[in-house]
This record gives C-alpha cells, structure tokens and sequence, in this order.
C-alpha cells in the first residue's frame, strides 16, 4: 500500500490522504480534510468530523488504527511544505 499526502491551502492546515496499490497508481480510497492535532498525548491525525451545533460535540467521519495514524502522521509531517516568508519580515537576504 501506498500513501500519498496532499497538503492544503486554507483558513486551517489540512491535508488529503490519498492510498493506493502502489507508486503512481490511481487511488483506491482518498480521505479529505484530514489534520495535524496537538493532543495530550501528543499529535495525531483527526479524520473529518462534523461539530454538533446543538451538543458542541464533534462527530467522526473517519477512524484511523493506530499503525495507520502514525504512518499517516509521519507522511504527513515530512511532505509539510516550509511557512512562507511575509513581505515584511526582516529576513530578507538582499
């Protein structure tokens, strides 16, 4: 099995999780709207989920094993592409 990650521009960093047989083969399955969350226990991967408007609490649409997650998260975290630099900053090399 293959794991490709696909970061996200966005309001909030996501990213797809696309699996396929193998390298350059279409995907099988592609889980959209995946995150990088600092838990207690440390980061995670959080499938999508929906907030309960009336609850407050947030439903899963995905559960990942935990082999999967850590496989996932590690993708996940070496394909993060590097924060942009601001037109303000006062690194600017020139």
């Amino acid at each position: 099995m293959h794991i490709t990650i696909e970061h996200i521009d966005g309001k909030y960093p996501s990213f797809n999780v696309a699996l396929s047989g193998k390298e350059g083969a279409d995907p099988f399955l592609v889980v959209k709207g995946c995150r990088i969350v600092d838990g207690p226990k440390g980061p995670f991967v959080s499938g999508p989920a929906t907030k309960n408007a009336n609850t407050g609490k947030y439903w899963n649409h995905t559960y990942f094993g935990e082999k999967f997650s850590a496989a996932v998260l590690e993708k996940a975290k070496a394909a993060k592409p590097a924060p942009r630099m601001s037109a303000d900053s006062d690194d600017i090399p020139f």
